[in-house]
């Protein structure tokens, strides 16, 4: 969902994303990897790291590089993802699971979808493609 000025709710029940400066991305790990832009540009290639997320899952999120003060930088990603320069390190910020274990968790409130990654152990290394 792309995001639309407005007056900011309050409560307990507001839920937010931050606003990352990279290339939102839906990543399925359905028999295989598989990477997509919200237009539908398929970048699996360009992010084979993410080939070590578990089997089963839909996600919904950004790829993002970080410069050296650790900030975003649209520059460096689309270096890696568009150029191809594969030394440069990129991350995947999860917004969302939309899919867990084959089981769509779309239908599920919030905090239940998001309760997935609760003493989740998953490690997925951030550096550069050899």
């Amino acid at each position: 969902m792309l995001s639309k000025p407005g007056a900011s709710p309050l409560g307990p029940s507001y839920v937010f994303e931050v606003k990352f400066d990279g290339f939102r991305a839906i990543v399925s790990t359905i028999d295989g990897l598989r990477v997509r832009s919200r237009r539908g540009w398929n970048m699996t290639e360009r992010v084979p790291e993410l080939a070590e997320l578990p089997e089963g899952l839909v996600l919904d999120g950004e790829l993002v590089s970080l410069d050296d003060d650790r900030l975003t930088s649209f520059p460096r990603l689309s270096a890696r993802v568009l150029r191809g320069r594969g030394e440069i390190a990129v991350a995947y910020v999860i917004f969302d699971v939309l899919v867990r274990a084959r089981d769509s968790t779309m239908a599920l409130p919030t905090a239940s979808a998001g309760g997935f990654w609760t003493g989740s152990s998953l490690r997925v290394r951030r550096g550069a493609r050899a």
